[in-house]
């Protein structure tokens, strides 16, 4: 009896390993590429996102709404080289905020029908086989019913091809609406991101909670259809106005022209937080979670996105590291050039204050501060500190990336410390 109970437990716990090794071989983590032209930024992004991503998605059209009627714009993928990548690639096709009234036969839901088929055709001409076709749809929560209408319409226009469609949390409120429009399509991906409303400039930014996030992968799992995690990568510039009233968000691109007086912070999806959530849905998934997708991909001229070190060090299941140190380089003798370096995997603000001591024997001959930092004097004539006073809120160091901030001449070069403050425990 005891060599069964052993040959017994023995096959448990190779059936126990087996299923783990299969939950682990069916979650997913992929990427949106939502760059709305293709050019060598995003094919070197995608070549350097290949080995860490089982697939990506990208948006292939727009539909917005002018008295009514749908106005359609395309955009441009390169399907040929996404093709060329040997991972599933699918489409999204994303349509703006829509009143009703919605029906499953009538001139708006037969336009994004053939929309939808011919976006499939395109890419399948270029070589490239869509995983899936992703329809990302300002959807009032009252709405859900009509949604599922529209959903019944594209569904013979893409024929095998899986149709999925983005949802909200606050839909799964609407169990019955949710669960019905939930099979009317083959999955979907829970956006779990957004930015609040913010209240004050001093007020937490959050634009992922991870604790509401998991609780919200629960709840969608109720639905009984397969869904993916859609987590954030990217930032917003916050602007409030003299009296701090919020007034303005901006992302990617140009700082907009603000009026005088404007305050402005930077939101951004937490790496360490999310990475953590990941590592917690990928080690237990809800039911029928299968994966996350991220928004987005990074290219190289993003400025509030991560980079691709946070990013990667996240697809391979690691928890990234915040490590801002600052350094004295010697560029001549008697020239010294206070240098902060971001030698973590995060995208990281340079440090907000930098200490300096030297023997109190040797006199500073001049100094000062470079790229929005200024020098003051601390302690007595051997000490100074270098102060960030207008540093942007978005002048970030990217991972490995140096920048000076300072430089004070001596005679000689000689023992000059730089000290950041003590973390707060």
């Amino acid at each position: 009896m005891r060599a069964i109970s052993l040959r017994g437990g023995l096959l448990v716990g190779i059936l126990l390993a087996v299923m783990a090794a299969a939950r682990a071989a069916t979650w997913t983590r992929e990427i949106y590429v939502w760059q709305r032209q293709p050019g060598a930024e995003v094919a070197a992004a995608l070549e350097e996102a290949k080995p860490l991503s089982d697939g990506f998605n990208v948006l292939a059209a727009e539909v917005a709404w002018s008295g009514g009627r749908p106005v359609v714009s395309r955009f441009a993928p390169d399907y040929a080289r996404l093709a060329t990548l040997g991972k599933p690639v699918g489409l999204s096709l994303r349509i703006g905020t829509f009143p009703g009234p919605f029906a499953a036969d009538d001139a708006n839901a037969k336009t994004l029908a053939a929309l939808a088929a011919s976006l499939l055709a395109e890419a399948r001409a270029a070589g490239l086989r869509p995983s899936e076709l992703q329809i990302d749809f300002d959807c009032a929560e009252a709405k859900l019913a009509g949604y599922r209408l529209w959903l019944g319409a594209l569904r013979p226009a893409v024929g095998k091809t899986p149709l999925v469609f983005t949802a909200l949390p606050v839909w799964l409120g609407h169990e019955a609406d949710f669960t019905a429009l939930a099979h009317a399509a083959d999955g979907f991906v829970l956006q779990v991101h957004s930015l609040e409303k913010p209240t004050a400039p001093d007020a937490p930014f959050t634009l992922c909670d991870p604790a509401r996030a998991l609780a919200w992968a629960v709840q969608a799992g109720r639905a009984g259809v397969p869904f993916r995690v859609a987590l954030p990568t990217y930032g917003y510039r916050v602007a409030f106005d003299a009296t701090g009233k919020f007034f303005a968000l901006a992302a990617e691109g140009p700082v907009p022209a603000w009026p005088a007086g404007t305050q402005v912070r930077v939101a951004r999806a937490d790496a360490v937080a999310l990475a953590q959530l990941t590592q917690t849905l990928a080690a237990k998934p809800p039911p029928h979670c299968t994966g996350v997708i991220w928004f987005r991909l990074p290219v190289a001229d993003d400025r509030l996105n991560w980079t691709w070190p946070t990013l990667a060090a996240v697809l391979r299941g690691e928890t990234p590291t915040a490590k801002i140190t600052a350094v004295v380089e010697w560029a001549e003798p008697g020239l010294a050039e206070i240098v902060a370096i971001n030698a973590g995997t995060t995208s990281e603000l340079p440090p907000a204050r930098v200490t300096l001591r030297w023997p109190a024997a040797e006199k500073v001959l001049a100094a000062d501060g470079l790229g929005g930092f200024r020098l003051e004097t601390r302690g007595g004539e051997a000490q100074m500190e270098v102060v960030a006073a207008t540093v942007p809120p978005d002048a970030f160091l990217t991972p490995g990336q140096k920048r000076k901030i300072a430089w004070l001449r001596f005679s000689h070069e000689l023992s000059l410390e730089a000290k950041l403050p003590a973390a707060a425990p």
